[in-house]
């Protein structure tokens, strides 16, 4: 599912942490910690085909500023079983597995397209590649076997094709935007240009199993299915964040005042997110609302909204079973104009994308890493 339209915090750690005990009497802790003391942070930025260290967002290079179809970004995070890793478009794979950033590069795949929709089978992360037509003009889209889904093969670090455009037999011109895993099915956009007129086809196909197996070509030539445009849309529709699993509603429930959100959500063996709306039947989606990201494991669950704010089952943060309570800090405060955005958490570290966002577009990009050990250390409950 793309959630784009999240776009789309320090200097210190300065908030008032709260610590919630799993009784019904709230108890509340206050701290000021200085992540540039703790040391408990690492800021990187991207380049035009790597990642570097810097001291500062703002102190990155200057970039062009681009549409984020087109933009050096990070599009999705997250992490299943043994792999935490983030899609880097027009790069590569990042891979946080082993406890350190690596980036996974292929330019056969990455170059001149759009990474997006990061998926999580039982096998393999996997995303899909496609051009937006009216921003890329250079994209060969003529090539006998043009990748559209793509496996991360984080065993042996190498990405690996799995169906192409051809398996679906669509014109050269036309672009899958969109593709989405929904009970044991999936379900994909074609969008084509005819004359200046743009058209939409939806379609469905299966996996081989319903039980979260990568897509093959035999499937799509024996399961291919067009549905309505009403069908894709339902399918696409947020859910109640009152229907979220109670592990990230516990984050939220010692709140005095509550808010609205939107939050996109990761669970463990969930192919794709969830995007969970907690806003009045009014609020328009994409309105003044908080946004953010969330991941659930067996263990707890983590959110992290643009601005930096950050929830924290306890049982994650001190990676002890037995702690009870949720902790809220801020990550280190971003200038003007940037944002978080999607995470993945591997062991002790946590890795949160920032990007500088104006309206469609991006700039200077890239990730941070915060050790939670350090922070869990410096804060007594």
């Amino acid at each position: 599912m793309n959630y784009n339209f999240f776009s789309k915090a320090l200097i210190f750690l300065a908030s008032i942490i709260f610590f919630v005990s799993c009784t019904e009497k709230q108890i509340y802790t206050e701290e000021e910690v200085e992540i540039t003391e703790l040391k408990a942070h690492n800021w990187y930025y991207f380049t035009s085909s790597n990642f570097l260290p810097i001291d500062l967002p703002q102190n990155a290079p200057d970039t062009a500023i681009k549409p984020w179809t087109e933009s050096i970004r990070i599009t999705a995070a997250g992490n299943q079983k043994n792999v935490s890793c983030a899609l880097v478009n027009r790069l590569g794979i990042l891979d946080f597995s082993s406890g350190k950033p690596v980036l996974i590069q292929d330019k056969h795949i990455f170059s001149e397209v759009t990474a997006d929709t990061l998926l999580f089978t039982e096998e393999y992360p996997v995303f899909h590649l496609y051009r937006n037509s009216f921003f890329n003009h250079k994209a060969n889209t003529k090539t006998e076997k043009r990748p559209l889904i793509i496996a991360y093969d984080f065993k042996n670090k190498i990405c690996i094709p799995l169906l192409t455009y051809n398996d679906f037999e669509i014109s050269a011109e036309s672009e899958i935007t969109n593709i989405l895993p929904k009970d044991g099915s999936w379900l994909l956009v074609i969008k084509s240009v005819d004359s200046d007129k743009t058209n939409f086809q939806y379609l469905q196909f299966s996996t081989p199993n319903a039980d979260g197996n990568i897509p093959i070509s035999q499937a799509v030539e024996l399961t291919k299915t067009e549905i309505s445009a009403d069908t894709f849309r339902q399918a696409q529709r947020p859910l109640s964040f009152q229907e979220a699993p109670e592990k990230l509603k516990e984050l939220f429930a010692a709140i005095n005042t509550p808010f609205e959100f939107y939050l996109a959500c990761r669970i463990d063996g969930n192919l794709a997110s969830i995007l969970y709306d907690n806003t009045l039947q009014k609020s328009p989606i994409g309105g003044y609302t908080s946004q953010g990201y969330a991941i659930v494991k067996d263990t707890g669950a983590i959110a992290i909204f643009s601005d930096g704010t950050t929830y924290i089952s306890n049982t994650l943060l001190k990676q002890d079973p037995t702690s009870s309570g949720i902790t809220v800090f801020r990550l280190p405060k971003l200038p003007g104009g940037f944002i978080y955005g999607e995470f993945s958490i591997c062991g002790e570290k946590l890795y949160v994308a920032w990007e500088e966002s104006e309206f469609y577009k991006t700039g200077r990009s890239g990730f941070i890493e915060i050790n939670l050990s350090m922070i869990n250390n410096s804060i007594n409950f």
